[in-house]
């Protein structure tokens, strides 16, 4: 029988927090660890407890009986609107683990199976709930979908972690399944998690099955375009519903503009949809002038978003002191307001996350170079190389092709600590093939460059939407991980979506359709904000009340006062380290709010 979770309890802890496998003196202290903090308990089985801390964020739904039972943390959708979504339980029942997978839905799930003594953990390729576990020396593991109340129950260490802090100073972010804090994962997404007799191991997503989509996107760009309208059109209305105002995030790119028109198509109802364009003062940055054209070609309400500085820092501050886990996204603080306006509108909104892994992205054409065949060069022969192009006039802009250390670096978005540059700064050798986007990069073969950076940009954790999410109560809905729509792009040839240099072919066609091409084919800036700006903001105040002396101790490097150096060259005026300097001023001020050991 399907249940809703009650509502929040005082303690303010919010969760599901278990433990398989335990000892019963470790069990008698996570027990009275969660009783004294207001801890009600779900499960308590042979080997398993389970504890809910107040209302999870987003919802809680309970499911089966007996020695089957199921904690749903999110959204299952209906195969259609208006359509009964079949029991958990009994399609579980039927298919075995398989039956997740062919599950529409936005979630994380926790899965007892009491016959078999096995728990399964599972989170939407969405990654729009967290879902972590930590695996204790006797083998028990404790897991739960907050990380905050994971780490703060006594059979888990928080303390951080040498491999997550390299991952965060290379790429700015951590994905999954790695975390900031030591022997503490994140289950990665689209794959169980299962922990059974005979210890844990992962489940891979089977490759999704394209048969019968072929033909239909086989009759070139025109049919191509009209059935990703119409699988995407379903994915929306399946995903907002025949009621309730809903905001469209309207960024000015395509992806955003296309979601918006299907909104407006299909709810039909004037009002309803609102657009909201974070703008900025910068010209070159503000794309508010092509969404504002969109929307008033759809008839939605539209509104320009802009905030102060002063904003802006009570932003940073906030994501400091709220979020669970570091995370140097410049866009963050923009998102976080926007994302308190939209829940003053509405609380659903539509997001276009994931469009560009689906229909793929081609890297520019230095990288392709540098990466295929620069970097079959030694590091020790590109370097010297690159500094002598860069004394040659006329040859000064090739040095990027091969100045540069390992040959995934020259795909990352940011411009964090190069790999060697924090092997120097710790004092010990530095790998980084632990990372998930190291091991995506491996899996393909060096020309395989539209392939691979598209699963690379997958990989790219989201974490200004999530975190924004789950502060503001805003429940942001993803069409483009709908199935239906990844098996109908899928089943697509490479030239319906990408072809002499137009990225996202077949939806930049189906977009045309609805909003006449000349009011959106531009240049896109991207999501980009100033962060440089906010930094050098009343004399440099978020570096030096954050990115102090004693806050950069605690990380543990062995060369603190090279750190310490180059962020005072920027207070100088040195721009080249910006990025390196924005990611310690995130990370020092996150870690003044949480107590973790070094």
């Amino acid at each position: 029988m399907l249940t809703e979770a009650g509502p929040a309890s005082a303690s303010g802890a919010r969760g599901l927090l278990g433990c398989k496998g335990a000892g019963r003196s470790a069990q008698g202290r996570l027990a009275d660890w969660a009783a004294k903090r207001g801890g009600e308990p779900e499960l308590c089985d042979a080997g398993i407890t389970l504890w809910r801390f107040g209302a999870p964020a987003g919802g809680l739904t309970r499911f089966g009986d007996g020695p089957l039972r199921g904690w749903l943390l999110g959204d299952l959708f209906a195969p259609s609107p208006g359509a009964p979504a079949a029991q958990p339980a009994d399609v579980y029942r039927r298919l075995g683990h398989d039956w997740i997978w062919q599950q529409q839905g936005q979630l994380a799930l926790v899965l007892w199976d009491a016959e078999r003594r096995e728990l399964a953990l599972y989170r939407d390729g969405s990654s729009a709930r967290g879902l972590y576990y930590h695996r204790r020396a006797d083998g028990a593991l404790v897991f739960s979908d907050c990380l905050d109340l994971l780490v703060h129950c006594p059979l888990v260490p928080r303390r951080l972690s040498p491999a997550g802090l390299h991952e965060y100073l290379r790429f700015l972010d951590i994905s999954s399944p790695n975390t900031i804090y030591d022997a503490v994962f994140s289950t990665e997404p689209d794959q169980l998690c299962l922990h059974g007799r005979h210890g844990l191991h992962q489940r891979e997503r089977p490759q999704v099955q394209t048969q019968g989509e072929a033909d239909t996107a086989g009759g070139g760009l025109d049919a191509a375009a009209t059935l990703l309208d119409t699988r995407l059109e379903a994915a929306v209305r399946t995903r907002i519903g025949d009621r309730g105002p809903i905001v469209s995030f309207l960024s000015g790119g395509v992806d955003s503009a296309y979601l918006c028109a299907l909104a407006a198509a299909a709810v039909g109802e004037p009002g309803r949809v609102h657009a909201l364009t974070v703008g900025f003062a910068e010209p070159g940055l503000d794309e508010s002038p092509v969404a504002r054209a969109v929307a008033a070609h759809l008839g939605v309400s539209h509104r320009v978003l802009r905030f102060s500085h002063g904003q802006y820092r009570q932003a940073f501050e906030a994501l400091a002191e709220s979020g669970a886990y570091p995370f140097a996204d410049p866009a963050a603080a923009p998102s976080l307001l926007a994302f308190r306006e939209a829940r003053g509108l509405a609380d659903l909104a539509l997001d276009g996350t994931g469009a560009d892994t689906l229909l793929g992205v081609m890297p520019a054409r230095h990288q392709r170079i540098a990466v295929q065949y620069a970097a079959r060069l030694p590091y020790r022969l590109r370097r010297p190389l690159g500094r002598v192009l860069s004394r040659l006039p006329g040859l000064r802009g090739y040095r990027p092709l091969l100045d540069f250390g390992d040959a995934e670096e020259m795909l990352i978005r940011w411009q964090g600590f190069p790999r060697r540059e924090i092997e120097r700064l710790c004092g010990h050798p530095v790998s980084l093939a632990h990372t998930r986007f190291y091991r995506i990069f491996a899996r393909h073969a060096p020309g395989a460059h539209f392939e691979r950076y598209s699963a690379l940009l997958g990989n790219l954790p989201d974490d200004r939407i999530h975190v924004a999410a789950a502060l503001t109560g805003l429940r942001v809905r993803f069409p483009f991980f709908d199935p239906a729509v990844e098996r109908c792009v899928r089943a697509m040839d490479r030239p319906l979506r990408y072809a002499d240099g137009e990225h996202k072919r077949v939806l930049r066609h189906a977009l045309a359709r609805r909003i006449p091409r000349q009011i959106w084919n531009g240049p896109k800036h991207g999501f980009d904000f100033p962060f440089d700006a906010l930094l050098a903001r009343d004399d440099y105040a978020l570096v030096r009340g954050h990115a102090r002396g004693e806050n950069l101790r605690r990380l543990g490097c062995a060369r603190t006062a090279d750190v310490e150096a180059m962020i005072g060259a920027y207070l100088r005026g040195e721009r080249s380290a910006r990025f390196r300097v924005w990611a310690l001023t995130v990370l020092t001020a996150w870690l003044e709010g949480h107590d973790v050991a070094a």
